[in-house]
């Protein structure tokens, strides 16, 4: 499979035995109504990155307390991505690539952990054999492993990522913005397995959308993505869990857990009539991204919550773990050039 034509550009530079580690943010995706087009750089969960050049062959290591669900294999992304840009760069040598966890783990269920592993080798391998690849090439690279661009920019980039493709020329389109500075943001991790992978999870997508829903989800879409540019988070909160499309259909499919989607709705419309937070599924799920504003609940909203939150889902069976977390404002691409200085002149 051909998946990107590039000559190589390359130096000796690194001997075999020296390294390069990069610091590569997860990621949540969709954000409610943004199906496919958004994505947003998480902090943590993140993956430590560590590529050592070798005479031949890609090796692959991962040391993970997390242990993997039914269908997938940890570090088979990244394998992926190192053996393709090997091949299209013309580099006759090899690559011994260690994916190493934050301390609390990176779990799989929505957290685009297989995009993290494909931006960290492609960039580690860009960086160790001093590839001079731009950061849109990089990007197209990893999307074509992965199959969605999403994750993988997000990962790259950090921040807010908005994404299309040119109704012109059809090549990938990413921008980047800065999260407004009062957004917070809480995930709850959910024991619930995803099994099946994420294109299981899509396959229920498939039923045809009707204008009605179209309409409102367009109109959801749009005022979602002006109140995040525009700073005005409280607009933010009040839309974000009002996706029509993704999340109702995969909560009557069982995809999060044992509730429907008239069950989901009733816990996101009481969260935010209670506490002014927005709850909206991480990707393809099973975890959680609860939205607040931090001028409301300048001490976080895990402790506010969690006696509502963490009580409604184990009654269905499902023990969520809820945390405070951080929006990543820099992504493995400013990483690479902060440590490397890597694109500069």
């Amino acid at each position: 499979m051909e998946i990107f034509k590039y000559q190589a550009r390359f130096q000796p530079g690194m001997s075999l035995d020296e390294s390069v580690t990069i610091l590569v943010p997860s990621s949540t995706a969709n954000i409610g109504p943004g199906f496919d087009i958004w994505a947003v750089g998480t902090k943590n969960p993140y993956l430590r990155v560590t590529c050592t050049k070798a005479e031949s062959g890609v090796k692959i290591e991962c040391r993970s307390p997390c242990q993997a669900p039914e269908g997938r294999v940890l570090g088979y992304a990244g394998r992926l991505a190192a053996s393709e840009l090997l091949k299209e760069s013309g580099i006759n040598k090899g690559v011994r690539i260690l994916y190493e966890d934050s301390d609390d783990g990176y779990t799989v269920g929505g957290r685009g952990r297989s995009g993290a592993e494909i931006v960290g080798a492609v960039l580690s391998i860009a960086v160790a054999y001093d590839l001079r690849l731009s950061l849109q090439e990089l990007i197209e690279l990893s999307f074509r492993v992965e199959g969605h661009p999403d994750n993988v920019a997000a990962s790259m980039n950090g921040g807010f990522n908005i994404m299309t493709t040119s109704p012109y020329d059809n090549r990938l389109l990413v921008d980047r913005y800065e999260l407004p500075e009062n957004l917070g943001l809480a995930i709850g991790f959910s024991s619930h397995q995803k099994t099946g992978g994420t294109e299981e999870r899509r396959r229920v997508l498939a039923r045809p959308v009707p204008k009605d829903l179209l309409v409102h989800q367009t109109g959801l879409a749009s005022m979602v993505t002006a109140a995040l540019l525009t700073g005005n988070t409280d607009r933010f909160l009040e839309l974000v869990w009002g996706d029509r499309f993704h999340e109702p259909r995969r909560a009557n499919k069982g995809c999060y857990g044992d509730f429907n989607a008239r069950e989901f709705e009733g816990l996101k419309r009481y969260l935010f009539e209670t506490f002014h937070v927005g709850l909206s599924v991480s990707g393809a799920g099973s975890d959680m991204d609860v939205w607040y504003n931090k001028d409301r609940h300048p001490n976080g909203i895990v402790d506010e919550i969690s006696p509502t939150f963490v009580p409604w889902f184990k009654n269905h069976r499902i023990t969520m773990s809820l945390k405070e977390m951080e929006t990543a404002r820099e992504g493995a691409y400013a990483y690479a050039q902060r440590v490397y200085g890597y694109g500069k002149a």
